[in-house]
């Protein structure tokens, strides 16, 4: 068998293969359990050997020492199962490895199937994604993350709402979006394989544009309308879920829709104290105490216990920490005084550009921007580019020049283009 007890074999080199991403796949016994039941040795080896950016069939072929004819259904197999993600760009396909996260972790509970052993895989998806703290470290380890809270738009004062930017607005992202689709939300499904689901709605993980489109064909999600898309996010509002969206400005790939108690991003900041775990709205919540009769309906309603009840008696108020606040505005309607509101927080929250850039990024704060670069791992000149790339990006001013505004630009398309 290709899988050994600890780690080689072909399975090995598949955790190897995914912890080079910038989300990683630190090993654990749980992981190992995961990817053999989610991958055949065959598409073990295949995805083991393929390169780290999106590649034709071609570069493909050359990797794996594979004709086209036989990778085709392969890749096409191991896309309805999300392992891997294929786009069609200038009128080919072009494919990428799925990462764990924001990847086959989630695609393969998106919705319910007989071809994988989901009560299975569940199990082992909580052990490794929710008990597991190495996986979280690896995952979070940065200041750039794949998720960033959008506030609840009705929470904002009338006169705020001008100094929100469009790619701020979850109105706006799901109206200028060029097609939607819906699934179930992976990690309640999850919780309901281990009976622990919380109750909230389960088919309302959101996708957009080319995302929405890779996972209607792959029979991942359903497709749907734009004013479909929108009464999913006015439902979930209404239930004080956390609109949680893909961590960039242009052509954004998904909005969650996630509770304190299931989302594995804000299980990481309740369990593990991980207060970076999602990147904040622009917005934080600001309480009045003359109005706050400490009731603690507020701090109930929180999703990552932000809000805390202090004094006693008459004297209860609700006090806030703003390092632990998302900005999500989930806590406000639950104020029947009033004495909550949505202030803007003292410095914009930065955003990426696109999902290459926040990749970059990710890499670089990590560790990991060697990998983009030099990602042949079977060849010894591309691992020795990669120990020396570690090493100077790993300079304190390399890697603050690399992480800077003001070279990012240039750098971004120089580096899109190579």
């Amino acid at each position: 068998m290709g899988h050994i007890r600890n780690g080689n074999g072909v399975y090995g080199r598949l955790q190897r293969r995914l912890d080079r991403f910038p989300i990683g796949a630190p090993p654990a016994p749980a992981l190992y359990e995961i990817l053999k039941r989610l991958y055949t040795e065959e598409e073990a080896e295949i995805a083991a050997r393929m390169p780290i950016r999106f590649t034709d069939l071609a570069g493909i072929a050359r990797r794996t020492k594979k004709s086209a004819d036989v990778l085709r259904p392969i890749l096409h197999r191991m896309a309805d199962k999300g392992l891997v993600m294929d786009f069609e760009h200038r009128g080919k396909f072009t494919y990428i490895l799925s990462p764990t996260v924001i990847g086959f972790f989630e695609f393969a509970f998106m919705r319910v199937r007989s071809d994988l052993p989901q009560k299975e895989i569940a199990k082992h998806m909580v052990a490794y994604a929710h008990d597991e703290p190495d996986f979280a470290r690896a995952v979070f380890a940065g200041k750039t993350q794949a998720g960033r809270t959008l506030i609840h738009e009705d929470t904002v004062d009338p006169a705020d709402l001008t100094h929100i930017l469009d790619y701020e607005r979850a109105t706006h992202i799901v109206k200028e979006a060029k097609a939607w689709a819906v699934s179930l939300c992976f990690c309640r499904h999850i919780q309901e394989h281990e009976g622990k689901a919380c109750g909230k709605p389960l088919e309302v993980c959101t996708t957009l544009n080319s995302a929405a489109d890779y996972v209607v064909r792959h029979g991942l999600g359903r497709r749907i309308s734009k004013e479909e898309a929108l009464d999913i996010f006015a439902r979930t509002r209404a239930e004080g879920l956390v609109h949680i969206g893909d961590n960039v400005r242009r052509r954004p790939a998904y909005v969650c829709h996630c509770c304190g108690c299931c989302c594995a991003m804000l299980s990481a900041i309740n369990r593990f104290k991980m207060f970076d775990a999602v990147i904040t709205s622009p917005f934080e919540a600001a309480v009045d105490p003359g109005r706050c009769n400490g009731c603690g309906m507020c701090a109930k309603k929180c999703p990552v216990g932000a809000l805390r009840i202090e004094g006693e008696g008459k004297g209860k108020k609700a006090v806030l920490n703003p390092g632990i606040c998302l900005g999500c505005g989930v806590c406000k309607p639950a104020c029947a005084r009033g004495s909550l509101s949505m202030a803007a927080r003292k410095e914009r929250v930065m955003v990426p550009e696109t999902a290459w850039q926040r990749a970059v990024v990710m890499a670089i704060e990590r560790g990991k921007f060697q990998n983009l670069l030099f990602d042949d791992f079977d060849r010894l000149d591309h691992a020795a580019l990669r120990a020396v790339t570690r090493i100077v990006v790993g300079l304190p001013p390399v890697k603050k020049a690399l992480l800077s505004q003001q070279v990012q630009s240039r750098f971004f398309r120089a580096l899109a283009s190579g």
